[in-house]
C-alpha cells in the first residue's frame, strides 16, 4: 500500500467520522426545534449514516429489505464484524431505533452525544446490575415503536462468536420479533481492529422476523442457537440476488 492510497483512506475515514458529527448537529438542532427527541434521532440517524458511506465509499448491496419495515418494533440482531458497523445498520434501518453499546463509548465526542440523542444504552459488563438497569429504559422504549439494534455476540470478530442470552431475553420481555441481519463484509473495509476505510461494496442480508410469542426463558438456549445457525447458514450460503 502506497502512500496515495494510504492518504486516500485517511480522507474517507476523516470524511466518515465527520459526517458523524453532522449528522449529531443536524439531529440536535431538529429535536429542540421541534421540542421531539425523536424527530432529531430520526434526523441524526439518517444523516449520519447516509453522509458517512457517501464519504467514505462504501455501498450497501441490502437483500431482504422489505424485513426491515414488515414487522417493527423488532429486537434488530447483527454480526458484528467491524466499527463501519454502526454506520451499516444506520443506513438499513433509517429510523425509530435505538442500540446497545459498551460504556466506553459513552465518553467518544461524537459517538457518547449521538449516543444519547437516539437513547442509546451504555453498558457495563462488568456490572450485570448497572447493565440491567441501563437496558431497562431501551426495553421499555419498544412499547412506542422503537426498535434495538444490539450485536449479540457483544464484540467485534471476523468469525461468528457465541451469542449472548442477553438481548434474546429483550425480546421476550419486549414482546417483539427478531429480525436478523447479516453482514458478510464489512472486515474486509474495515478491518476489527484498524482504522482506515477501504472503499467498496458491503453485502447485508435482512432475514424475515423470527416470531417470539412463544418463547419462555426455560427454552431461550435453543432459541439462540437457532438464531446464531440462521446466521451461520447464511453466511455459508449467501443468498442469490434478487430479480
Amino acid at each position: 500500500m502506497g502512500p496515495f492510497d494510504t492518504l486516500s483512506k485517511l480522507a474517507r475515514t476523516t470524511a466518515a467520522v465527520g459526517s458523524l458529527g453532522a449528522g449529531l448537529v443536524a439531529g440536535t438542532a431538529v429535536a429542540v426545534a421541534n421540542r421531539d427527541q425523536r424527530d432529531g434521532a430520526n434526523v441524526a440517524i439518517g444523516l449520519a449514516g447516509d453522509l458517512a458511506l457517501a464519504t467514505s465509499g462504501v455501498h450497501l448491496n441490502v437483500q431482504g429489505e422489505e424485513n426491515v419495515w414488515s414487522h417493527r418494533p423488532a429486537i434488530f440482531m447483527f454480526n458484528h464484524q467491524s466499527e463501519l458497523d454502526v454506520v451499516i445498520v444506520a443506513g438499513v434501518l433509517r429510523r425509530d431505533f435505538t442500540g446497545v453499546a459498551k460504556k466506553s463509548l459513552q465518553s467518544n465526542p461524537v459517538f457518547g452525544p449521538l449516543g444519547a440523542l437516539t437513547g442509546m444504552a451504555f453498558i457495563d459488563r462488568a456490572d450485570p446490575t448497572q447493565a440491567r438497569a441501563a437496558l431497562q429504559p431501551v426495553v421499555d422504549n419498544l412499547q412506542k415503536g422503537i426498535s434495538i439494534a444490539v450485536s449479540p455476540e457483544g464484540t467485534r470478530s471476523s468469525e461468528l462468536l457465541p451469542f449472548k442470552k442477553g438481548p434474546f431475553h429483550m425480546a421476550i420481555q419486549g414482546g417483539v420479533p427478531v429480525v436478523p441481519i447479516v453482514i458478510r463484509n464489512a472486515g474486509e473495509i474495515l478491518p476489527a481492529h484498524g482504522y482506515l476505510i477501504y472503499s467498496g461494496t458491503v453485502d447485508v442480508a435482512v432475514l424475515p422476523p423470527v416470531d417470539t410469542s412463544d418463547w419462555t426463558a426455560a427454552t431461550i438456549d435453543q432459541h439462540r442457537d437457532e438464531v446464531w445457525q440462521m446466521f451461520r447458514d447464511t453466511l455459508d450460503d449467501w443468498p442469490e440476488p434478487e430479480a
